[in-house]
């Protein structure tokens, strides 16, 4: 264990400062994404999409994002996170209420890759922000807090919009999700009218980030986070398949993806702590190991009891992880530009979210669902290999408390 200065006040102070910029934004605008999570599908089938085509218009998004990534980084060096984020929410915003009124197939996907743009732009603005803004040794609970507050507004999202479309129309839902999503805008609206706003650096005039210099860390850091969201994104896949083989109901099901949710909520004030206190290797490790075990545990016993210890461990697991790779990005930043490198480690890190999926539909087409959950277990611990041999500690441990030190693996 390293010392560290005492940081209870700058930590509370910290979070306070962040609530308007940061937490109450990112509230509003992922539950109005996660609003979406259970209307699209059932909008797309009843008006009569194939499941192919469902699925096509649903990835869109994800294509959206990997393709803008390293763009949005030079945009917001040129203009700055504030403009970035308030154009970005309102292209989601927008795409968001719009879905609901056409049912042709080329405008739904178009709709989707603009929501995919945005959602880029509005992350990548947050974490540019919390890098350029939180010290090293805070920000760890910084970016955990980031990540439950997600998780907060995951769990309520869907719940509001399959209300709203019970009761009214799903086409309501989709307006109600646009409504929900722009009112992040209004928190931030507030932070601007502040007298103790901090200016935003930017310099229309430097050259661009010459990305190969970081080739070395971005394909170490860049592989271990493929390997994250791959395992993280697959379970969404193999638990409920296995589930459904196993005789569980798709309201046991929900249940089960329930409690690993509520685990990532508990339990992001621990994963901070331990990533400011101790290290962010001390949560990566513990995190990602039990997400691979529950991985195996799931491919072992595919029975109901071994269903549900896996997503108890996988659950937990990814709690204890809860905002490990924004922080460990974050880390490895340069000091002068770190929104195209983190452009640049987000479609690294994005890509790992369509392979995951993609791994369980190949395996289990070839072979078997437990396979492909043994194989996810194992992508989990090349993670946890990749971090530890490769990337190393990127905590800053010299006691400096200006924001944004490159770290030594960085440099």
């Amino acid at each position: 264990m390293h010392p560290e200065p005492d940081v209870a006040v700058k930590t509370r102070d910290v979070l306070t400062r962040l609530a308007l910029p940061v937490y109450l934004p990112a509230f509003a605008v992922n539950g109005g994404t996660a609003m979406l999570v259970p209307i699209i599908p059932i909008y797309l089938r009843d008006e009569g999409f194939s499941v192919t085509m469902l699925s096509i218009v649903i990835a869109a998004s994800g294509v959206g994002g990997v393709l803008t990534q390293v763009p949005f980084g030079r945009l917001i060096a040129r203009i700055g996170e504030t403009k970035t984020m308030a154009m970005s929410v309102v292209a989601m915003a927008v795409t968001a209420a719009l879905f609901g009124a056409t049912a042709t197939a080329v405008v739904l996907v178009a709709l989707r890759l603009a929501w995919g743009v945005g959602s880029v732009g509005w992350l990548l603005s947050r974490q540019t922000f919390l890098t350029r803004t939180v010290d090293s040794c805070v920000r760890g609970r910084a970016m955990s807090v980031f990540g439950g507050v997600t998780r907060g507004a995951v769990l309520a999202g869907p719940i509001l919009s399959g209300v709203i479309a019970a009761r009214i129309s799903i086409e309501a839902a989709f307006v109600a999700t646009g409504v929900v999503t722009i009112a992040g805008l209004v928190p931030l609206a507030l932070w601007r009218a502040s007298p103790t706003t901090e200016a935003e650096p930017t310099n229309q005039s430097r050259q661009p980030l010459d990305l190969r210099r970081y080739r070395r860390i971005l394909a170490l850091a860049g592989g271990g986070q493929i390997c994250v969201m791959a395992a993280r994104q697959g379970r969404f896949v193999v638990l409920p398949l296995l589930g459904r083989d196993a005789g569980l109901d798709v309201e046991q099901i929900g249940l089960l993806v329930g409690v690993g949710s509520f685990a990532d909520l508990v339990l992001f004030p621990v994963a901070g702590y331990t990533m400011d206190r101790f290290g962010r290797l001390a949560a990566i490790v513990p995190a990602f190991g039990l997400l691979a075990a529950g991985l195996f545990l799931l491919s072992a016993r595919p029975t109901t009891g071994g269903i549900i210890a896996a997503a108890v461990v996988m659950g937990i697991g990814n709690g204890i992880g809860s905002g490990s790779m924004l922080t460990v990005s974050s880390d490895l930043a340069p000091r002068h530009a770190p929104s195209e490198f983190l452009g640049a480690l987000g479609t690294i890190r994005d890509s790992g979210k369509v392979a995951g999926p993609i791994i369980v539909g190949i395996l289990a087409d070839n072979a078997s669902l437990s396979t492909s959950s043994f194989v996810l277990g194992v992508i989990a611990l090349g993670a946890v290999g990749l971090f530890v041999f490769g990337v190393g500690e990127t905590r800053d441990w010299s006691g400096d408390q200006q924001p944004m030190r490159p770290s030594p693996t960085a440099a």
